[in-house]
């Protein structure tokens, strides 16, 4: 039972490719499906780890690996099928490594593994994965495109805001840490 949450988080990466031959193939409605079924398993997966005491390391990095891979193909594979503006995409990769970039230099600073993701990147995942489903349906001829637009603007809005607040996260864990060593001494 430990392993399902992590199982559920290695087939959501699985599934992306998939995804994206269906969109390239303009095969939107099982594009669309099998994205719904990504996104709720993004859900799933994290409530299991907690639900069955299960939050392990490896569970939370292979869960944030898997969102950034399925939300990064979704809008790279969007923009080039003349969804979504290339200006997103790049605002929400170059979101997506600065926040591996600040890992990285936490780790090595703080020698601390710990993944702890903030609200705000959890409520820009939410809406990544709502604007990805809401261009779906709309290449399924369900709903217009009138409202996108407003989607995008709350997406770049989280995407800034998160970005912010994990910059300021690091440096401050880096002030800590040059702190607790100058006192040290």
């Amino acid at each position: 039972m430990n392993y399902i949450p992590n199982i559920i988080s290695g087939l959501r990466v699985l599934l992306i490719p998939f995804f994206v031959l269906y969109v390239l193939n303009k095969d939107y409605d099982l594009a669309l499906y099998l994205f719904i079924f990504m996104g709720i398993s993004d859900c799933v997966d994290g409530i299991l780890a907690r639900r069955l005491n299960c939050v392990s390391l490896f569970g939370a990095y292979l869960d944030a690996i898997a969102d950034k891979v399925m939300i990064n193909a979704a809008f790279y594979v969007l923009y080039i099928t003349n969804i979504l503006p290339y200006y997103l995409f790049v605002l929400v990769v170059c979101r997506d490594l600065i926040i591996f970039a600040g890992i990285i230099v936490n780790n090595r600073i703080n020698k601390s593994k710990e993944m702890s993701p903030i609200f705000l990147s959890k409520m820009n995942t939410f809406f990544q994965i709502i604007l990805v489903i809401y261009c779906m349906l709309f290449l399924n001829n369900i709903l217009s495109i009138e409202y996108i637009q407003d989607i995008i603007n709350v997406v770049i809005l989280t995407t800034i805001a998160s970005t912010l607040e994990y910059i300021f996260n690091y440096k401050r864990n880096i002030i800590i840490k040059n702190i607790k060593l100058s006192s040290s001494l």
